[in-house]
């Protein structure tokens, strides 16, 4: 199985350096227009014939990815927020690599989608959805900015993050690839919102959320908001206790206005195998902060501080897409969990939504039917860790044992 597209990234992704529009071309003897300067040393390297100490050249390793995305008969495209199109062609006419019948050709010409420009990427892949009908979630994006990440938050499109400037290599190329092997086999069918269309359905939990929000999601979609403050990134935070749910559903409000309109819904896995022989779900210590993803907050941020938490996840033997379960520090005040105990949550990312989530809205009566009914409603994720395949790494045990909490 693999993608019907892959896209990549050009600077410090296809190529280390940077196609900079405002310093290539500025000295001695300089052409116009700018990507005329670019001077080819081989079929690896190029550099500005006005300047000798700029320079850039192809990463070891992306011929060889380019011929195998060609041999798999995916489209290639190149995704980039590069400011001048014209140089980043001429770069990759000048880079020469090998095509599926192994004859050399520039790695221009094996593209089948050429989008560079200056904008927010989520924009570079409505225009490939436009042109080739493909779902979202048959592509994939490398890059070596974690900002660009929202493509797969936004839209399904799987994202792979090249780290500290050594490009994509092939190991990279090939842990994408696993990645979104992986998100496809958590697909369940969207059946719409009768629950008795599900025959396989598992109760999860209870979640408040805004209307926009459930509305996505009432469509087989995801959740878009990015202001909703939160910890664990963009995602749906879902409750065992419906008296919790009830809580945030109030508190949430003031983030959308004081006219917003939120409602508990309970949360359902479409089916329950699929959630059941995921991977997938990691319970995480609460501390160190460091691991936290302040929302709202500085995007860059942000987006790096989810790539971190994947790699230290990644270490416990857990890969996207997860589900994560932790525990919150009580809010206090008229929180309905008592004796300043912490509580439970579910953190359920957006690829996960998409694929595997149904959610039906509870009427006020019916929120208060569940939460008078807590011995019955009541989930205790503590007590699923088991039965749902829960990794627990062990300072997560630890911290559970230091705050005298039960655990199962």
């Amino acid at each position: 199985m693999y993608p019907k597209l892959v896209a990549l990234d050009t600077d410090w992704t296809i190529f280390w350096g940077w196609l900079n529009a405002n310093s290539w071309g500025k000295g001695p003897g300089a052409s116009s227009p700018v990507e005329d300067n670019i001077m080819k040393i081989n079929d690896w390297e190029i550099q500005d014939a006005s300047n000798k100490l700029l320079k850039c050249g192809m990463y070891g390793d992306i011929p060889r990815i380019i011929q195998d995305i060609k041999k798999n008969g995916a489209k290639l495209a190149i995704v980039s927020r590069n400011t001048s199109k014209a140089m980043c062609d001429r770069a990759l006419w000048y880079f020469h690599v090998q095509d599926a019948d192994g004859k050399d050709q520039p790695l221009i010409e094996l593209v089948d989608f050429d989008e560079v420009y200056d904008t927010d990427k989520v924009e570079h892949f409505s225009k490939i959805k436009d042109c080739t009908g493909f779902n979202y979630s048959d592509m994939i994006l490398y890059d070596d900015e974690a900002i660009n990440n929202t493509v797969e938050m936004m839209l399904g499109v799987t994202f792979q993050v090249s780290r500290d400037q050594k490009g994509l290599t092939w190991d990279n190329y090939q842990y994408g690839l696993a990645t979104w092997r992986r998100n496809k086999a958590i697909e369940s069918p969207w059946r719409g919102l009768d629950l008795q269309s599900y025959p396989k359905r598992k109760f999860l939990g209870y979640s408040g959320m805004d209307l926009d929000t459930i509305k996505l999601l009432e469509a087989g979609g995801r959740r878009h908001d990015r202001k909703e403050p939160a910890r664990w990134g963009y995602a749906m935070y879902v409750a065992d206790d419906p008296a919790v749910a009830k809580y945030f559903s109030k508190w949430i409000q003031p983030t959308f206005g004081a006219q917003a309109t939120t409602i508990v819904c309970s949360v359902w896995a479409r089916d329950g195998d699929i959630f059941d022989s995921m991977q997938k779900v990691i319970w995480i210590p609460e501390e160190p902060v460091e691991r936290w993803t302040e929302i709202p907050g500085d995007a860059f941020k942000i987006a790096w501080s989810q790539e971190d938490r994947d790699v230290t996840i990644d270490t416990w033997g857990v890969q996207k897409p997860y589900i994560l379960f932790a525990k919150h520090v009580n809010m206090k005040g008229d929180f309905p969990i008592p004796d300043n105990k912490r509580f439970n949550e579910m953190v359920v990312y957006p690829q996960v939504q998409e694929s595997l989530i149904v959610i039906n809205r509870m009427s006020n009566q019916e929120v208060e039917q569940a939460i008078k009914d807590s011995e019955s409603s009541h989930v205790h994720y503590e007590k699923q860790m088991s039965s749902w395949h829960i990794t627990v790494p062990q300072e997560t045990l630890s911290e559970f044992k230091e705050q005298n909490e039960r655990f199962m």
